[in-house]
């Protein structure tokens, strides 16, 4: 999904559903999601890094630097 089909969505949702997304675009705005507000508890939380961690060297990896800039190159094309 691209950005102008997200920006064309956002005029469908109701207002509570636009204050959802902004709220959830602040968290990642801030570095930080609010897990327990989505299930999560701390247990779950620390079997959801370990998952994650197991990417972590090739997610790093100088390989996938391109990915870091992927949405912006891609909309210059």
């Amino acid at each position: 999904m691209s950005t102008a089909d997200i920006l064309n969505e956002l005029s469908r949702l109701t207002p509570s559903e636009r204050r959802q997304v902004a709220r959830r675009l602040a968290e990642l705005d801030h570095g930080s999601i609010d897990l327990q507000s989505r299930g999560i508890d701390g247990a779950g939380a620390a079997e959801l890094r370990w998952l994650l961690s197991q990417f972590a060297d090739d997610w790093d990896s100088p390989e996938m630097t391109p990915y870091d800039t992927y949405d912006a190159a891609k909309s210059t094309m």
